[in-house]
């Protein structure tokens, strides 16, 4: 089967040597070669520039490398539905943050399990950045993300208002100390980072910076400083008075959205207004 040589050619692209790939597979290392030359003849291109040491992607490789990834998740979703039980009535594949699964999305996919056990749920976690692409390439059914682009491909429901809140290690902190003292600047998006500018004038200068808030938390937990974090994110540690609240750093509002493409089926629309009523409480 191709999906064997695609699977092949994604494990040599990761492990970088073609005996490791064989280990990680389980097959021979004649195999991995054999199943990556015959995947070059298919497609007429050299997929990979060999030495002693190691291997590495050709243009080309680099250029089908996406595509091949997206067939495997494609593959993996149609062998997951094809084995489903016969009580299953439908699937539904989710993508978020590492943040807003934290935060709310987690609960509300026990809540409708619990209310609609014959859903099967598939949870992904991306990035910022990969969520778009993939709900447009029909990857995910439903993206929760904080930006939604006015695209007319897509239908886009708010669901909550998230409050950010200034956390540090320190008590007694006031805003400007912490954001001069060990800041930990975090990517929350281009409507978080306009409404910081205003409220302190420029965006901070730091040595730390991170796109993923359970990143930023471990490191506050573990190295100190301040950060802007979801409160209900850090409600544990500000409890335990291990984190402390800036006081006079504002709280910054951001809404989180449901988007899904136009034109989604019945079980994607009643999981949207689940959601919507999940949040709602």
């Amino acid at each position: 089967m191709h999906i064997d040589l695609i699977k092949t050619f994604l494990q040599v692209a990761k492990a970088r040597h073609f005996r490791k790939a064989s280990d990680q597979l389980y097959i021979t290392q004649s195999a991995v070669s054999a199943r990556v030359k015959q995947l070059e003849q298919t497609l007429g291109v050299k997929l990979f520039d060999r030495n002693k040491h190691d291997v590495s992607l050709t243009p080309a490789g680099i250029r089908f490398l996406e595509h091949a990834e997206r067939l495997m998740k494609t593959w993996n979703r149609a062998c997951h539905e094809a084995m489903l039980p016969e009580q299953i009535e439908s699937s539904l594949v989710v993508g978020a943050t590492d943040t807003i699964w934290s935060v709310f999305l987690t609960d509300w996919m026990v809540d409708i399990q619990n209310k609609k056990p014959d859903l099967a749920l598939w949870a992904e976690l991306h990035t910022a950045k990969t969520l778009l692409p993939s709900l447009m390439e029909g990857m995910l059914d439903i993206a929760v993300m904080f930006d939604v682009p006015a695209l007319p491909s897509l239908d886009v429901q708010e669901l909550s208002l998230i409050d950010f809140v200034m956390v540090s290690s320190r008590p007694d902190e006031c805003a400007e100390h912490a954001l001069s003292s060990g800041f930990i600047s975090v990517d929350w998006g281009e409507a978080f980072a306009a409404t910081f500018t205003q409220h302190f004038g420029q965006q901070v200068v730091t040595t730390r910076y991170t796109s993923v808030g359970g990143v930023a938390l471990d490191l506050l937990l573990k190295s100190g400083g301040s950060a802007y974090l979801p409160k209900q994110m850090v409600l544990g540690s500000t409890a335990e008075g291990v984190l402390h609240l800036v006081d006079d750093a504002p709280t910054i509002k951001r809404p989180a959205y449901a988007a899904c493409k136009t034109g989604y089926s019945e079980i994607i629309a009643e999981s949207v207004n689940s959601l919507v009523r999940f949040l709602e409480g």
